[in-house]
């Protein structure tokens, strides 16, 4: 088949959903398919909305696959603005009447991509699946819905929907009018987990072109050992990590408010967080004394091979955020048999069983998560027990492989007349 795939950014960009697109567009070339993937040229968060890439678009092979990248121009205003921008829209889907028209205009700037309609008008080859990716920055996912459309072939939805606690800010975000609409009219719209399959159908998808599909993990690195790590960052152990954007949705601030109340509570525990910062999170770290930043210890980006070392180092991994449909780097610390503590928000309670191969806590509960934390610090075998049964299920049920069967038999199911 030949496939074009349409996503907001793809990697470097360091995303969960970008390693998801890319991977999945990499074994789908393994297989013989030929994919084509249009993307914005971001490789930062920042430039979604400071801009960013070239005039033109322009394509490279990776990985078997042609990326075609587009520009972005800034926002005025900056992430200020664009944030502000984003809340008019939720706004103007809650009033009377369809606005579906008005929203899916003021989505051309989520992100403010450049000459996406003239790429894919100006490709030469007929497609047999058009595959969108992400409702939270939808403008590609429209275009490529847009496009389909007119070429007549089926779309695939992957929204990776952010469906929160319920029926709050983050719900919003992902189901505005005209995401609806989109998704409502998809020849198939692709879950990562049950709890999002039953969300979206909750909404207003069929829940006959609903399937859920799930995610694999790639290849571990080679990475280093692990006491020359800590020295370069100057951490004790034991330490707990963070792997994501460093922000409030993500549960960033909620960990290291955790880890500082178990300080003051006499255990020893260091945080470590790995990713971009947000600029909420900078201005709680900003307040934060010395021996505090002691305990919570940002490292920005990191390589992948000093992530995985540290992964394998920890006593776990904390992804207590409201805003992620699977969480990639769950399936990486199960592969080094780290146990997870995650919020019971959007999908992540489907993908760890609590008990079982994680600990499960409330958003914002930060008593909760810090109890969790001090139950795994206290308990080695619980530890142990945990993380060994995250591996094993990592290792039986999320496979590229897997998640390949599934994505074709659904392109085969849309493809039938």
């Amino acid at each position: 088949m030949r496939i074009l795939m349409v996503s907001p950014a793809y990697p470097p960009f360091p995303g969960g959903g970008e390693r998801y697109v890319a991977a999945l567009a990499a074994e789908l070339v393994r297989r013989g398919h030929e994919v084509t993937a249009v993307t914005g040229a971001a490789t930062l968060e920042k430039m979604l909305w400071q801009g960013a890439g070239p005039q033109r678009p322009t394509a490279v092979i990776e990985e078997g696959v042609t990326v075609i990248r587009c520009g972005l121009r800034p926002f005025p205003g900056g992430r200020p603005a664009l944030m502000g921008w984003r809340k008019a829209m939720v706004m103007v889907s809650m009033l009377p009447g369809n606005q579906t028209a008005v929203l899916s205009r003021m989505a051309r700037y989520i992100p403010p991509i450049t000459h996406l309609e003239a790429a894919l008008s100006s490709l030469s080859r007929r497609f047999h699946i058009v595959h969108g990716f992400n409702i939270s920055w939808e403008w590609p996912l429209l275009i490529g819905w847009q496009f389909a459309r007119q070429q007549h072939i089926p779309f695939i939805a992957t929204p990776f929907a952010h469906l929160g606690t319920g029926h709050d800010r983050v719900t919003r975000n992902s189901t505005m009018q005209h995401q609806l609409r989109l998704l409502v009219d998809a020849d198939r719209v692709l879950a990562l987990t049950e709890i999002e399959k039953n969300g979206l159908a909750a909404w207003g998808v069929s829940p006959k072109r609903l399937d859920v599909v799930g995610s694999g993990l790639d290849p571990l690195p080679t990475w280093p050992e692990l006491a020359p790590l800590l020295a370069q960052h100057r951490v004790p152990p034991p330490y707990v990590l963070f792997v994501g954007r460093v922000s409030f949705e993500k549960g960033a601030i909620d960990a290291a408010r955790a880890a500082l109340a178990l300080r003051r509570q006499g255990t020893a525990v260091t945080l470590l967080l790995i990713g971009q910062t947000s600029p909420e999170f900078d201005r709680f770290y900003a307040r934060l004394d010395e021996n505090e930043k002691e305990v919570v210890r940002p490292l920005g980006i990191l390589s992948d091979a000093d992530k995985h070392g540290l992964l394998a180092g920890a006593t776990a991994l904390l992804l207590p955020s409201r805003t992620d449909s699977f969480g990639i780097v769950l399936l990486e610390a199960w592969a080094h048999g780290v146990p997870v503590i995650v919020a019971r928000a959007g999908g992540l309670p489907g993908v760890v069983d609590d008990g079982q191969n994680g600990l499960l806590v409330q958003f914002g509960d930060v008593p909760g998560l810090s109890q969790a934390i001090h139950q795994l610090l206290a308990d080695e075998a619980l530890r142990t027990r945990l993380g060994q049964h995250g591996r094993t299920k990592t290792e039986t049920t999320y496979t590229w492989t897997a998640v390949a069967d599934r994505v074709l038999a659904n392109y085969e199911i849309a493809r039938k007349p």
